[in-house]
């Protein structure tokens, strides 16, 4: 029941360069056989209304993405997070989404060492989310936070149980980020998500200017199948974990960049891995 989609983070800088529109990107989709879109909501910032319902009358249909809730390290307030979602809430309605995706404003890794600071900001998404229900359940649409490289899995499971409305957004890769094993972060979190994200990733040495030895190494993000992450397992972890009800699963193609138009030479083969991984009985 895993249906496959893109989100429009894979043609980012096409987009905020005004080198594609929103509508061709649609149109790309469809032809790539895509069950949904992943519309991030920052990509039709400049819209009205009416143009977003517009974009949801097209045939296809599109789930929203908002961005970063605040960062209580940086003097963010619970009101303002909660203005924040409310916008997101509007847009989200517009284009027909059942579910807005939102993410906390840190990464673990900046905040490694710094459990206090982390703590702060667990408490910040969980009291914006807390304020911004009453909105989302009157529009019908359901909060879904990302694991977004931040929290690590016992957070998350916080955050959830203190706030048994809201979901979870399901990033396959992004535990790799906050040093964590995927496999149970997708067997703990699936049972809690309508949908996700997923890529790959690739390792990349760091050698010094004689190459005797490498300073470290850094981690790149790949779509599907042009990398090394495990995807027949997660995938299969994923589809243990959800059983037979739907849940959206969207490319989230990272690696793109300004005056490159190599979306479809990457996701065609990226989606025909993916189809074969969520349609496989031993996927």
């Amino acid at each position: 029941m895993i249906a496959l989609g893109v989100d429009t983070l894979c043609w980012h800088l096409l987009l905020e360069r005004g080198e594609i529109s929103v509508e061709r990107v649609l149109e790309e989709a469809r032809d790539l056989g895509c069950d949904h879109v992943q519309l991030s909501l920052h990509h039709v910032r400049t819209r009205s209304v009416a143009q977003l319902e517009s974009l949801g009358e097209q045939g296809l249909l599109l789930l929203a993405s908002g961005d970063f809730l605040g960062a209580a390290r940086k003097g963010d307030r619970v009101e303002e997070g909660v203005a924040r979602v409310e916008g997101w809430l509007e847009g989200a309605a517009a284009i027909g989404s059942p579910i807005l995706r939102v993410a906390s404003g840190f990464y673990r890794v900046d905040l490694v060492g710094e459990p206090e600071t982390i703590e702060l900001e667990r408490r910040y998404v969980i009291d914006v989310l807390a304020g911004s229900l009453p909105l989302a359940e009157s529009a019908g649409i359901q909060l879904v936070l990302e694991n977004h490289s931040d929290f690590s899995i016992g957070e998350y499971r916080s955050i959830v149980e203190e706030l048994p409305r809201v979901g979870v957004f399901l990033d396959l890769i992004n535990p790799i980020a906050a040093l964590d094993d995927p496999l149970p972060v997708i067997e703990q979190l699936a049972p809690l998500a309508p949908a996700g994200h997923v890529k790959d990733y690739e390792f990349r040495s760091i050698q010094t200017d004689d190459a005797y030895h490498r300073r470290g190494f850094e981690v790149l993000y790949r779509y599907p199948g042009e990398g090394v992450a495990p995807l027949r397992d997660l995938v299969g972890a994923l589809r243990a974990a959800i059983g037979e009800r739907p849940f959206f699963l969207g490319v989230e193609g990272l690696d793109n960049r300004a005056g490159v138009h190599d979306q479809l030479e990457r996701l065609r083969p990226s989606l025909a891995l993916l189809r074969e991984l969520v349609e496989s009985p031993g996927g």
